[in-house]
């Protein structure tokens, strides 16, 4: 089972650093004109890593699945 916990705190941890970095890049596009091409550029990395969250929490959900099923 310690495998599976820590498999899992990585998970979270890493979930919550893509969220903090998708904070950091909506808190600099405030500061842009939706014109600046810097706008799109920082929209495109925060699609990328909101989709690379979704990956994430969907192993999230196994391993909360497996651990379950074994306890």
């Amino acid at each position: 089972m310690s495998d599976l916990r820590d498999d899992f705190q990585a998970t979270v941890e890493n979930i919550a650093q893509d969220a903090r970095e998708i904070e950091r890049i909506e808190t600099d596009k405030s500061e842009l004109d939706p014109a600046d091409p810097r706008a799109a550029s920082l929209s495109e990395r925060a699609e990328e890593l909101a989709e690379q969250m979704h990956h994430k929490t969907l192993v999230e959900r196994d391993l909360t699945d497996s651990a379950a099923d074994s306890g």
